[in-house]
C-alpha cells in the first residue's frame, strides 16, 4: 500500500475503540480468511475468545479508550486465564490483537504468558492487510466504510509496474488525450450486440483514465514503450472477436493475479485505456486521418 492509503487505513483503525474495534476486526478477518476459516464469537460469555482463526488460534482483542500498561496487563491476563480454562485444550494458539502501537513491555508480557503467543499491533495489522489481494483489500475498505477511490491510484500504479516487468522496449508512447473518434472505433471493433455494453464500460472507465495517464507519464519513455509493444504484440497474437481477444489480453497481462477480481478489473481499465490510445484494434478513418 502507498503512504496515503496506509495512513487512511491506520487512522480509521486506530480511531476505533472497545467493541467498535472488535466489530471492525471481525469484518477485516472475515474478508481475509473467509467464513470457513474465521469464526466470530459473541462478545458476551465468550469464554476468553474474541474470535477463532483456522479452528486453532484464539484471539484476544484490546482497544482501550486510553492506553495504560497496567490496564493492558490486567485485561490480557484475564483473557489468557479464560483461554487456558476454556479453549487451550482444543485450540493450541493464542494471539492478542490491538490497534495500539506496540511497546517492548506489551510484547514481553504476552510472550511471558504463553510460549509462542503473538501480539499483533497496528503495524502488524496493516502489514497483514497489505499482503492481501486487491479484491480482499477492497472488501476490507468497504467493510470499514472507506471509499474505494483511496485504492485507485495504488492499484493502477501496481498494474503499470507489473506491465513494465513483463514488457520489452519499443517506440515511445503518446500522451493521453480523449480522442474524438472513440465512438467510431468502438463500433468498428465491438460486435453490434455488445456495443452498448462496451460503451457503458468505457464511460465508467473514463473516471480512472486521468489516474492511468498520470501514472504512465511518471514512467520512463523506455518503460512505457515496452508496455506499448507488449500490449500490441500480445493482442495481435490472439484470434477471435474483439471481445474475446480483450478478455484473453487482460488474463495474460494479469498473469498469476488473474484470480484477484479487483486487480483484474483495474488491469482491464488500463487495457481499455490503451485501446482508446490506438495500441490495438481496427482504426476507423477518423482515427487514421487525425
Amino acid at each position: 500500500m502507498d503512504n496515503i492509503v496506509r495512513e487512511v487505513l491506520k487512522t480509521k483503525i486506530m480511531g476505533l475503540k472497545a467493541t467498535a474495534f472488535q466489530d471492525a476486526l471481525d469484518r477485516i478477518y472475515l474478508s481475509i480468511y473467509g467464513e470457513g476459516n474465521f469464526q466470530r464469537v459473541k462478545q458476551k460469555h465468550d469464554g476468553g475468545s474474541d474470535g477463532i482463526i483456522n479452528g486453532e488460534t484464539v484471539l484476544a482483542v484490546y482497544a482501550p479508550e486510553k492506553y495504560i500498561l497496567n490496564d493492558f496487563k490486567r485485561k490480557v491476563r484475564a483473557d489468557f486465564e479464560s483461554y487456558t480454562k476454556n479453549w487451550e485444550a482444543t485450540h493450541s494458539k493464542w494471539e492478542v490483537v490491538t490497534n495500539l502501537e506496540s511497546t517492548a513491555q506489551m510484547i514481553q508480557f504476552v510472550n511471558m504468558l504463553k510460549n509462542g503467543a503473538s501480539l499483533i499491533c497496528i503495524d502488524g495489522l496493516l502489514q497483514k492487510i497489505g499482503k492481501q489481494t486487491w479484491t480482499v483489500k477492497t472488501a476490507i475498505f468497504r467493510a470499514l466504510d472507506i471509499p474505494d477511490h483511496y485504492l485507485s491510484n495504488d492499484v493502477i500504479s501496481t498494474v503499470i509496474e507489473d506491465l513494465i516487468q513483463i514488457s520489452t522496449q519499443d517506440d515511445p508512447f503518446e500522451p493521453y488525450e480523449k480522442p474524438a473518434y472513440i465512438q467510431d472505433k468502438i463500433e468498428l471493433n465491438v460486435s453490434e450486440e455488445h456495443v452498448a455494453t462496451f460503451m457503458d464500460e468505457y464511460e465508467d472507465s473514463l473516471a480512472i483514465f486521468p489516474i492511468v495517464s498520470t501514472v504512465v507519464k511518471s514512467k520512463s519513455n523506455a518503460d512505457v514503450a515496452a508496455i506499448r509493444n507488449k500490449v500490441r504484440s500480445t493482442y495481435t497474437s490472439l484470434s477471435g472477436k474483439f471481445e474475446k481477444r480483450l478478455d484473453e489480453l487482460v488474463k495474460i497481462m494479469c498473469q498469476s493475479k488473474s484470480i484477484d477480481d479487483y486487480y483484474s478489473h483495474n488491469m482491464r481499465i488500463v487495457m481499455v485505456y490503451f485501446f482508446e490510445q490506438c495500441l490495438f484494434g481496427k482504426k476507423p478513418k477518423s482515427e487514421v486521418n487525425r
